[in-house]
């Protein structure tokens, strides 16, 4: 491991609520974080876990699950939510409540985005250790910096976004990743493959990529729990936008939910929801359901070949409101074109189709 440390700030214990403000009882092994049905609730005995809900606020889910694992005194935290005001005494309550000490803690980062970091300073700045893997700290150097948005902006242009809208999107999603150097938070890196410890129990750290290319996972065998980001979800289809031209994101993804269907995963601990039935089939059927985006993008391009990337995104069976897509929120908007060229990525990578580029910079498809 290497460890990068930066001098910040202290938080200061009078930014938390008062503490009859919250902390009410609302099950067994359940307590309340705030009046607004936000709970800290215990979700696995052996190893410990409880599971720490806190807001979403634009985008379509509408919570983001950060999850601490107890034993012999120590915590492990996986994913620290978005940094919203109302979460920052929310995270802060849950540890209060569960007497966790943040000198004892570690913070996992599954990936980048800002729902699963956002309230990492804060943790660090109490005494936690922050952990990054490797391939997560490429991410926040490759996407969270200005030239990757000007790249973005230009490929969306490329794919036949009109101007004004590939630099909207661009900034939306810019705006969501969040780098760790750049904004001075302390952590330290682990490889795939090193172990992540808390008290007895030891998980490995899994490269996961397709969601996002660093995203990992933290797996234990013994128990078969695994801590698995946005690698699958059960409340949704994961969201895989593309990377660059020539890289192939949704490929990256079908091979991790392949891999992870092939885990024999018992206990499953995701970003958003629940566990909902068997994580083999539902990483199986999600696969599937993949598979058969990309072959109605074919279908498409092969009822009418030379159609640009933005042409063929209502092509893909996204149930959207493409009757007011003006209207609809600009992350929004994101989701299905990033995923819609992700698609044709794929169909490209995989040699179904081809991509051919005009004289007017725009990308056009083929059937091969």
């Amino acid at each position: 491991m290497t460890s990068e440390k930066y001098d910040a700030p202290g938080a200061g214990a009078e930014s938390l609520p008062a503490a009859d403000e919250w902390g009410g009882g609302c099950g067994p092994n359940c307590f309340t974080l705030d009046g607004d049905g936000f709970t800290c609730a215990r979700v696995l005995d052996e190893p410990e876990v409880w599971r720490v809900e806190l807001l979403m606020h634009d985008t379509f889910l509408p919570s983001v699950n950060a999850f601490v694992v107890l034993d012999g005194g120590e915590a492990l935290v996986v994913d620290a939510g978005t940094p919203d005001p109302m979460n920052d005494t929310r995270l802060m309550r849950a540890l209060l409540g569960l007497g966790v000490d943040p000198a004892r803690t570690t913070l996992f980062c599954t990936h980048a985005h800002i729902d699963h970091v956002g309230l990492a300073r804060e943790l660090a700045e109490a005494g936690a250790r922050v952990l990054v893997p490797e391939g997560v700290l490429a991410d926040m150097r490759r996407f969270a910096v200005e030239a990757w948005r000007d790249e973005m902006a230009a490929r969306l242009a490329a794919e036949g976004a009109p101007a004004a809208e590939a630099a909207e999107l661009a900034d939306v999603i810019w705006d969501h990743v969040v780098n760790f150097e750049r904004e001075r938070v302390a952590f330290e890196t682990v490889a795939a493959g090193s172990p992540v410890g808390c008290g007895r129990w030891s998980f490995e750290v899994v490269p996961a990529p397709g969601h996002t290319q660093g995203q990992c996972v933290l797996w234990e065998p013994r128990s078969r729990t695994a801590f698995l980001g946005d690698a699958v979800l059960f409340l949704c289809s994961t969201c895989i936008g593309f990377w660059g031209e020539g890289e192939d994101p949704l490929g990256a993804q079908l091979k991790t939910l392949r891999r992870l269907a092939g885990m024999g995963i018992e206990h499953a601990f995701m970003g958003h929801g629940l566990q909902e039935g068997d994580v083999s089939e539902r990483c199986l059927a999600n696969a599937a359901h993949h598979e058969r985006r990309s072959a109605r993008a074919l279908a498409a391009i092969e009822a009418e070949p030379g159609r640009t990337g933005f042409e063929l995104v209502g092509e893909l069976g996204w149930r959207a409101p493409f009757d007011h897509w003006a209207q609809t929120p600009a992350l929004t908007r994101w989701f299905l074109v990033s995923e819609s060229v992700a698609h044709l990525d794929h169909l490209v990578a995989t040699g179904a189709a081809r991509r051919e580029r005009g004289a007017d910079g725009v990308s056009r498809y083929f059937p091969s």
